[in-house]
Parts: structure tokens; C-alpha cells; sequence
């Protein structure tokens, strides 16, 4: 695992009220009824104009660790964060807002105050309940903090083609993980949606996940105006840097830090503050505990389940020339929701050591739907030839018993492979009006991210029924004729695309069914991935309604990663290919990355990449498509690799780069739902990979595109 660095967010004086834009919803969004909206500023900030530079610390440099309580939980202080003079939580993720805590893993616990929480435009503050049950920040975590008349380009920020920059020894933003006196990398970017320089937030992304249960120290330092003059300390971080009490102390303890590990001076800074990011236990502890208790009532078993409808397709028939049989049904899965199943308002059932808990006879009724290609069912051309059960993820917003994707469906003939589907709970083509309703107050939003941990269980018992001779393989309608379409025999692997690598990645990692997975389109981290996916427009409008604000749409994102890593793959990447969870073998996979996505980040993949450590095929891209190097960090792979985690990028020459600011591209040609699941080079290399664990260059050495083919036949069936 490598780590590197992250993001920032505030407001001035008086930028509170700004217009909700009103433009026209999409779909179901239309219907949406949302109230007026007004969001919550906070104090507000005094700028830095005539700010004094730091000359020297005004007490002394000492080392200490985390645990004095300085912030938020000190009697009496300000409910907003003092450190920056900005608006409420910035500079933000910040230990302001965390509290010494012994019975946690990280030793602290998170503080937020409702009073400084984001409020929609009733007025009605985000609730914090729920955050305040993390030890720290996410390992993903985007530093936001707002600098007055800053200028990125003369201030040298490096930006996502050029991380390595962040590491030289002038670098104007330093990184520290305080717990191993190590620099971490970094790329930066200003807010471009905020239309409003003057409040425009800075927003710096780890280059990799910070590392879980670590202390992190930000510094900004040499900074500059567009005219090249420096950007003076905030008199807020001078003021505060200056006091006796506890936050001074714990200010100029960072300082210490700072000169010690970095050789930060503090005449050069701008700002300074620590974080601590939650530890393993905190964000990974319900899902175990939630799959632990499910598998035990197995007692080494299936799981119930029934076959509801036998779809047989003619040529015909949509998704027919290369599908036979579809089938479709239920199963039995302890649910640990508070509600019975079907219930998309329900949140994780707590018991009392906080850990999900399994309310007496509440079980999840779920669905699956399998596809049967004709290479597997009996025909004119000769009789069945069972499959390879594959455990398949599909996209957002999709449905288990939707026909999936054409390049899907065709792999699934090409090598003979029986994919089988389940709902993602929260982001499943069911939950669209629910997950609407949650935009006109986050408070709940925490039933998303629970009911993605619920579908993750109910995956895992579905693998099971896969791979099981007792499970789907015992059922007439996966053995016309008494022939089996499965082989159960042959071990159960995993592939997803989009939404299904978001949350498959997490899947994976605590599965103990498989040991190999396929991630199509991969990516993760949805604090990024919402500001630079067209997936996430049509629902734009209806934030701008409750939350018109573009600095707290910043901050709302960072919250909300607090509670969606425990379900998708930010809070699991640690863990995926290396330091295996509890109870979990290692894994191994491929991510195959569509160069130019127009819904799921290029700049996201990349992090996921550097933080599982994978190996990157190289040349990845044509000379002089960008400039830089976007994959910075990752070792080259080779022809035939076995590493833990190997990335491959397919481009498509009619694609351009991504842009580097926070919007998605614009281009006329989406590459996601054909690049690469659709062209048959990928599909051999994908399943080459899952049938033997290595991953052949199929593109000839040279930079993978849509015209690689490495004599592959689209109408081959594998042996």
C-alpha cells in the first residue's frame, strides 16, 4: 500500500447566500418535490489582507503526541473551527473536531457539534449522529481550505499529471504522516464550480489513501498571489498559534513536527493542522461482524433460495442471439436493517457494542438473476457444457434482473462463463427516489452506505449458492435434461463493472468465496467521482436546491465520505490485495480502466491504483496524449504478470483526456459501457486472468486501444 495526500474547503464574509440554480431535473428527480433551501455558513472569516508573515513561533517548538484535547471538546469553545478564520469546519478534515478517546483503536473519536454542520435551505442542520461514531477522517479524505488571492501555477501546486512534484523539497503543500515521519504525495486543484474566486476553495487529494489509524499534518507554505506577491498567514492561525492554552500548544507541537520531519520553517507557512484518519477496526469492523455472523448460520451450508422465473430466449429475443436462459429467483439472508426486507428507508440495526445486529427472524429476501450463454445450454450444436460461475456486478442504478451489457453478454458466451447478479442496496435502479429525497437533508443519509453493507452480505451468500454443489447447480433449472449449466467445480471468481468495482472492490476484499476478481471500469471514492461524473448530474439540481452553497457541496462531500467508505471500496482498498482483513485470504486483481470515462474518474483510478500498490502496463498511454505522467508511483508491469494488482488503461483514439478540473468530460463519445468490456483483446485477457492468475499483454507492448486485438476472434470460444 502507498500513501499520499489530500483536499480543502471555506467561505468569506458575506458569500453566504448565493442563488440556487433551477434547472430542469432529470427522470424520476422531476417528480421530487423539494422544499426551499438555504445553506449554513458558519462564522465567517476576516480575510488576510494586512496579515503580518510568521517570523518566528511565538513559544516553543515542541513534540507531542495526539492526545491533548485542544479543539471542539474543550468547555467552551467555538463551535467552528478558529484555525483558519474561514466558515464552519474548515480547514477541513481537522482534529478540531475529534476528541481524545481511550476505548477507540485511533484513541480519539469525532466531535461534530450540530451547530456546525451544514444546514439545507430550511434551516435544518445535518445531524452528526452518525459521524460521531468514527475514530478519524477518511483514509480518503480531500483536504479543503479556502486562501484568499491564491494562484495555483505560481504557487507551484502540482496537479494530477505531475504528482511527483509534490515531493520536492519547496513543495507548497507538505503532507506529513506524523505517525512514521513520512511525506506523503499529492495533487491539488481550485473548486472550478465555484464560480466566485474570492471563495473558492483550495482542494488537495492524497495521491493514495492515507494510511488507517495514522496522524496527518498539513502545511501550506509559499504561497502566492497572481501578481507573485506572498500569501500572508491568516491572522487567525497567527492568533491562535499565539495562545497559551491548548491550541496553541497543540499549534506550535505541530510546528516541532513539522521542523523535525520536514524541514518546514514556520516563517514560510500559511497554515498549519493535524487529523487523524479512522483506524482499520472503526471502518471495516460492522461489515466483518455483519459477514461473520451471517456465514456462521450457514454451519457450512447453503443458503435458502427459489426460483421464481425461467426466462428461455429465441435468437430473437433482446440479449437472445448470444443468452439462452435466463433465470430468476429469491434467497434467504439475515438482514441486519432495522425493518423487514424491501424497506429502503431502514438503517443497520446497533447493538450494544455498537456492531450491526440481526433483529430475532429478520431475514432479506434477494434477488438474483443468472445468465445462461448458449456456449453452456444444450442445442442443435451439441449438448451443455457447464460454465464458470462468475459472481457479476452490475452499474449504478441498475436492476439484478436487467439483460446486462452487450459486451458482457458476450464474454459470457465467448468463454463459457454463468454470471450471476444481486442487487446493491442504495444504489440500485429501486432506490433513485429515495436516494433523491436523501439531497433535501443528508441527515439520513446513512441509509445508503448501510444497505450497500446488507447487499454486500447478500453478494457473499450468493457466491456461496454459486459455488456450492448444494446451491443453484442442485436447482432443475440450471440442469435441463438432469446436465448441470454450472460448474461448481471450477472456483467461483468475481467481475464488475462501474458500480460493480465500486463496491466490488470492497466485496472483495472481505470475501472469503474467491481469490480473484475483475474490476471493469474501476474506481472508487465518491467525494471525487460525484463533481466529475455525468451519472451525477441529473441529480446537481436538486442539491443546488437544499445546499446552494458550492463551498458546503464541497464539505458535504467530505462528510459523506465518512459514511459511504464502509461501503465501497475507499474503505477497503488498504486491505484488497495486501493486509488482509480477518477471516480473509489474499486477493489478487486486475482493474482494466477506460482512458477518458465519462462516469467514473480516471484521477480516482489512479488513486485506487497507487493504493493497492498495483503494477501499471506500460506505455499506458500514446507519446503525448498528456503531459506527465498520471500514472506516477506504480511500477511497470510485466507481459505475463502474477502481481497482486495489475492495472491496465484502454484508450480509444477518438477520446480525449479528461479535463483536469472537476467536471465531467464533455466529449461526444462516453467510452464506459464499451472501453475495454467490449472489445475481445480485454475480454481474453480478463478471463485468462481469472482462469489462471496471469495477466497476458494482449496490446503487443505498446499502449492498449480499441484496435488491439492480439488474434483474438470475436466469435472464439474458449477450451
Amino acid at each position: 500500500m502507498h500513501s499520499l495526500t489530500a483536499p480543502t474547503w471555506p467561505r468569506p464574509h458575506g458569500s453566504c447566500a448565493r442563488p440556487a440554480r433551477l434547472p430542469a431535473l432529470v427522470g424520476l428527480a422531476l417528480a421530487l418535490a423539494l422544499g426551499p433551501a438555504l445553506a449554513a455558513c458558519g462564522s465567517s472569516g476576516t480575510g488576510s489582507a494586512g496579515a503580518q508573515p510568521l517570523r518566528s513561533p511565538p513559544g516553543p517548538l515542541t513534540v507531542s503526541g495526539p492526545g491533548d484535547n485542544w479543539g471542539v471538546g474543550v468547555p467552551g469553545a467555538p463551535a467552528c473551527n478558529p484555525l483558519g478564520g474561514q466558515s464552519c469546519m474548515l480547514p477541513f478534515p481537522s482534529d478540531y473536531y475529534s476528541v481524545p478517546d481511550p476505548s477507540t483503536p485511533s484513541g480519539r473519536r469525532i466531535d461534530f457539534p450540530p451547530p456546525a454542520m451544514p444546514a439545507n435551505t430550511s434551516g435544518t442542520h445535518i445531524d452528526p449522529t452518525a459521524w460521531n461514531a468514527n475514530d478519524g477522517f477518511s483514509p480518503g479524505s480531500v483536504v479543503e481550505v479556502q486562501v484568499p488571492g491564491l494562484d495555483l501555477a505560481r504557487s507551484g501546486m502540482a496537479d494530477q499529471y505531475h504528482v511527483g512534484d509534490s515531493l520536492g523539497p519547496g513543495a507548497p503543500v507538505v503532507l506529513l504522516d506524523a505517525t512514521t515521519g513520512r511525506r506523503l504525495a499529492w495533487w491539488a486543484e481550485a473548486d472550478l464550480r465555484d464560480p466566485d474566486p474570492s471563495s473558492r476553495l483550495l482542494l488537495v487529494h492524497p495521491a493514495a489513501n492515507l494510511p488507517e489509524g495514522h496522524r496527518i499534518v498539513v502545511a501550506l507554505r509559499h504561497l502566492e498571489t497572481s501578481s507573485g506577491r506572498p500569501v500572508p498567514p491568516d491572522p487567525a492561525f497567527s492568533q491562535a498559534l499565539a495562545e497559551a492554552g491548548p491550541l496553541g500548544s497543540h499549534l506550535r507541537s505541530i510546528l516541532g513536527i513539522l521542523a523535525r520531519d520536514a524541514g518546514v520553517v514556520p516563517a514560510s507557512l500559511y497554515l498549519a493542522w493535524d487529523f487523524t484518519v479512522i483506524s482499520t477496526e472503526n471502518l471495516t469492523g460492522p461489515l466483518l461482524h455483519m459477514r461473520d455472523a451471517a456465514l456462521a448460520q450457514l454451519q457450512g451450508g447453503v443458503p435458502t433460495f427459489q426460483v421464481t422465473q425461467v426466462r428461455d430466449l429465441g435468437p430473437a429475443d433482446p440479449g437472445g442471439d448470444v443468452i439462452a436462459r435466463q433465470v430468476i429467483g429469491t434467497f434467504q439472508v439475515p438482514s441486519f436493517l432495522t425493518g423487514p426486507s424491501g424497506d429502503q428507508s431502514d438503517t443497520l440495526n446497533l447493538g450494544p457494542d455498537g456492531l450491526p445486529a440481526q433483529l430475532p427472524g429478520n431475514e432479506e429476501n434477494a434477488v438474483f438473476s443468472c445468465l445462461i450463454p448458449r456456449s453452456v445450454y444444450p442445442g442443435p450444436s451439441g449438448p451443455a457444457r457447464p460454465g464458470r460461475p462468475v459472481l457479476y456486478g452490475k452499474g449504478l442504478f441498475s436492476i439484478a434482473t436487467q439483460m446486462d451489457s452487450l459486451g458482457t453478454r458476450d464474454t459470457a458466451y465467448r468463454y463459457r462463463l454463468v454470471l450471476c447478479s444481486t442487487n446493491w442496496e442504495g444504489l440500485s435502479g429501486n432506490d433513485l427516489a429515495t436516494d433523491a429525497r436523501l439531497l433535501q437533508d443528508l441527515s439520513s443519509f446513512r441509509i445508503l452506505p448501510d444497505h450497500l453493507q446488507q447487499s454486500m452480505v447478500n453478494a457473499l451468500y450468493l457466491g456461496r449458492l454459486m459455488s456450492d454443489p448444494r446451491g443453484l447447480d442442485s436447482s432443475p433449472a440450471f440442469r435441463p435434461g438432469g446436465v448441470p449449466l454450472i460448474n461448481s467445480f471450477e472456483p467461483l471468481s468475481y467481475y464488475g463493472n462501474s458500480e460493480g468495482s465500486l463496491v466490488g472492490g470492497a466485496l472483495t476484499a472481505v470475501s472469503p468465496e474467491w481469490t480473484r476478481a475483475v474490476l471493469g471500469v474501476p474506481s472508487m471514492n465518491y467525494s471525487i467521482l460525484l463533481d466529475r461524473s455525468s451519472d451525477f448530474a441529473p441529480l446537481y439540481p436538486l442539491l443546488d436546491r437544499s445546499y446552494p452553497s458550492r463551498q458546503a457541496q464541497q464539505l458535504i462531500f467530505a462528510l459523506l465520505q465518512m459514511l459511504w467508505d464502509r461501503g465501497e471500496t475507499d474503505g477497503y482498498a488498504e486491505h484488497l490485495v495486501s493486509d488482509p482483513l480477518p477471516g480473509t485470504p489474499v486477493h489478487r486483481v486486475l482493474l482494466q480502466m477506460a482512458f477518458g470515462d465519462h462516469q467514473v474518474s480516471n484521477f480516482a483510478t489512479e488513486i485506487e491504483g497507487r493504493t493497492l500498490g498495483a503494477s501499471v502496463h506500460r506505455p499506458a498511454l500514446p507519446p503525448g496524449l498528456v503531459d506527465g505522467d498520471p500514472f506516477y508511483g506504480m511500477a511497470p508491469a510485466g507481459s505475463d504478470s502474477r502481481a497482486p494488482a495489475v492495472l491496465y488503461v484502454w484508450q480509444d483514439p477518438h477520446v480525449p483526456p479528461p479535463p483536469l478540473a472537476n467536471f465531467p468530460p464533455s466529449g461526444p463519445i462516453d467510452p464506459h459501457d464499451f472501453v475495454p468490456r467490449s472489445l475481445p483483446a480485454a475480454q481474453d485477457q480478463l478471463v485468462g486472468f481469472l482462469r489462471t492468475g496471469t495477466v497476458r499483454d494482449v496490446c503487443g507492448g505498446g499502449p492498449c486501444t480499441t484496435s488491439a486485438t492480439r488474434g483474438i476472434s470475436s466469435t472464439t470460444l474458449a477450451p
